[in-house]
């Protein structure tokens, strides 16, 4: 149900207007799918967070919650740094600076890891076939750069 609540409200811009998706909120609340603190305390976050980027959205957006002020006197929403760590990152693969492939591998790895990752990609394994390699660039948890002669 709440992934159908997110969608409702992407879909209220391909025509449906905006206050369905405050009105697919209700639904889930009174359904009890969905606390109805956590639904406010999420939409309340996402008015702060789009604030500096559309204020006076943000501004009705804050009103409409039934807030009072100004959404710029509001501090910030607070986060938890370790569940915002990616475990896992997509890196991209290079041969002779042209970009070939992007792997996924684990937030971390080590360098020797990333490489056999990218040597082992189908697409990479092609490129290469056939070929020397002269030289092999990693950037920790950026890039990984193959020269084939």
């Amino acid at each position: 149900m709440l992934s159908s609540y997110c969608l409702s409200l992407l879909d209220g811009y391909g025509g449906r207007p905006l206050g369905q998706g405050r009105e697919r909120a209700a639904e889930l609340r009174a359904q009890g799918l969905v606390p109805a603190s956590l639904l406010t305390e999420v939409q309340r976050s996402l008015a702060l967070l789009l604030a500096p980027f559309a204020p006076y959205l943000s501004h009705e957006l804050w009103e409409m919650l039934g807030e009072k002020g100004s959404i710029f006197r509001v501090a910030w929403p607070k986060y938890n740094a370790a569940l915002a760590k990616e475990e896992e990152i997509e890196i991209p693969v290079q041969i002779n600076g042209k970009l070939r492939a992007r792997v996924v591998v684990p937030a971390g790895a080590e360098d020797a890891a990333v490489l056999t990752a990218a040597l082992a990609d189908d697409k990479v394994k092609s490129a290469i076939a056939g070929k020397q390699i002269a030289k092999k660039i990693v950037v920790p948890g950026k890039l990984v750069s193959i020269v084939v002669k």
